[in-house]
């Protein structure tokens, strides 16, 4: 069961970035296999663990990627990430709780990650692209 398919609108011509992204989505869909496998809980809880630090590694690289680029919007979306880490860290806290979690965690994440890369990541690739256009 995919819910999160990589393609070419997601590429954002900076490999390392497009690399990090299209683990996410695996990463993802590890996630979506679980609960159709019907290993929710055991898988659920290793997919989330591992989507909270490797996502915490990706937004690290990409906001330090912003920074050395000047970035103006760095901040704006800098708060987007945390706002994902934070609703990722409280799916793990409630599973630690024993609340049940579903199949839609998988495709709310898939919805949040392609929205972010078509609105949010797009905005620092056009600005790379308008500043670099320039250099010999």
């Amino acid at each position: 069961m995919s819910v999160a398919d990589w393609s070419e609108k997601f590429e954002t011509g900076i490999e390392e970035i497009d690399a990090q992204h299209k683990h996410l989505f695996e990463v993802i869909n590890r996630l979506a296999e679980c609960f159709k496998a019907g290993m929710a809980e055991a898988g659920a809880r290793e997919s989330l663990a591992f989507l909270n630090e490797y996502t915490k590694e990706h937004f690290y690289a990409e906001e330090e990627f912003m920074r050395v680029m000047g970035y103006p919007k760095l901040k704006a979306h800098q708060i987007e990430h945390t706002e994902l880490l934070t609703k990722v860290q409280n799916l793990i806290v409630k599973m630690d709780e024993g609340f049940l979690i579903t199949a839609d965690v998988a495709t709310f994440v898939a919805d949040w990650l392609a929205h972010h890369i078509n609105e949010v990541d797009m905005g620092y690739v056009q600005y790379i692209q308008e500043k670099t256009a320039h250099l010999p």
